[in-house]
């Protein structure tokens, strides 16, 4: 049951207010006795409904409305540093994908059937399977979201969960394609297509293994030079809300690497990206052009668009970030094991680092039956 009208004070205005089935209402001056009237009647609506086990606000809540509370609450539970995160946008885009087909739509009137119905205009529509897997997973999210603000039925939810997810071979979904190491002939490519701090990005992700986003924030602070082996400590990661840690091994490679960017940094961030736009400018538009002024430090998705435009210039297959952690992941088994490869990614399960990024390096299992088989 959704909790009960409240009396309160609109400063800017002077007058009473309260919220009724989603609704705010403007009773009148605050304290007169029109206000305590209008609210006493909306009060004995909402214990008449509450007497008769009827819930307002659930059964005229539609689709849409559930859509944008959901959202609300969203940009604080999904925000770091005061940004929304990617899974903020992912849930924009599934609640964008239910709300364009069931707009109108009460809660109370959605179940599983259209969920399924939505489920199979995705498949239409020509997505991938583990993205509409991903969708459908959180519209559930959002309805069990709002079974715990009182404002869905648990009955609704409950029945929602029975939809499962596509699986490989039973729908014309495509199927996900894991994209594999890259090879470090594809990253010496484009080299001679990106400026310094770029490639320096590039060069110490493949070095350390660590998450692209980690790499283009990583601070000359948050690095311990002690020890032979330097240890990164990121300010924030992807999983320290899972109140996990992160400590990123840094060997005599990447601190040669390092070490170079120490005088090109104007900041306390080592890589840094108005130094390798004025390399743009100068290699583009010669000594007389002008860099706009840019952030401290790089993101993943000017990274992405940068190493994408590389790969056309270079001619060569795109890739990705990403694939350089799988490339030193993959290295790092070969040589050492799997459990050293998730020491290297952070990985609290085994099963991750083999499932994601370092394969069976089949090479080895050829070797060993050529030998024994």
């Amino acid at each position: 049951m959704a909790r009960a009208p409240v009396y309160g004070f609109h400063k800017a205005s002077g007058q009473a207010r309260t919220t009724f089935n989603g609704k705010r209402i403007y009773l009148g001056p605050h304290g007169s006795e029109g206000s305590l009237q209008k609210f006493a009647g909306i009060l004995a609506r909402w214990e008449a409904a509450k007497a008769q086990g009827t819930n307002p606000a659930v059964t005229k809540l539609t689709v849409c409305r559930l859509a944008l509370l959901f959202l609300k609450h969203a940009e604080t539970e999904y925000s770091k540093d005061g940004r929304t995160t990617r899974e903020y946008d992912n849930f924009r885009q599934a609640l964008r994908s239910l709300t364009r087909m069931y707009h109108g739509c009460r809660v109370v009137d959605f179940g599983p059937k259209k969920l399924k119905v939505l489920q199979s205009a995705m498949v239409d529509e020509g997505l991938a399977q583990s993205t509409i897997n991903n969708r459908i997973r959180r519209i559930k999210q959002v309805f069990d979201w709002g079974v715990s603000e009182e404002i869905v039925s648990v009955t609704i939810a409950q029945a929602l969960r029975s939809v499962k997810g596509l699986r490989r071979g039973k729908t014309k979904a495509k199927p996900p394609t894991p994209k594999p190491p890259v090879s470090v002939a594809h990253v010496n490519a484009i080299k001679s297509h990106v400026t310094r701090p770029i490639w320096g990005l590039v060069q110490f992700c493949l070095l350390t293994g660590c998450r692209p986003p980690e790499a283009c924030v990583v601070r000359w602070s948050e690095i311990d030079t002690t020890g032979k082996v330097w240890a990164y400590v990121p300010g924030s990661h992807k999983t320290e809300h899972h109140g996990k840690s992160r400590v990123i091994a840094i060997g005599p490679k990447a601190q040669k690497l390092l070490n170079s960017f120490r005088e090109l940094s104007r900041s306390d961030y080592v890589f840094d990206p108005q130094t390798g736009l004025e390399e743009y400018v100068r290699r583009n538009y010669r000594e007389n052009a002008r860099a706009r002024q840019v952030g401290d430090h790089y993101t993943i998705d000017s990274l992405s668009t940068v190493i994408r435009s590389a790969c056309i210039r270079a001619e060569i297959p795109l890739w990705t970030p990403g694939q350089l952690r799988k490339t030193r992941a993959t290295e790092a088994r070969r040589e050492s094991g799997l459990e050293v490869a998730q020491g290297i990614l952070g990985h609290s399960s085994k099963q991750t680092t083999e499932r994601h990024y370092a394969g069976l390096d089949l090479s080895m299992i050829e070797e060993n039956t050529l030998k024994f088989g």
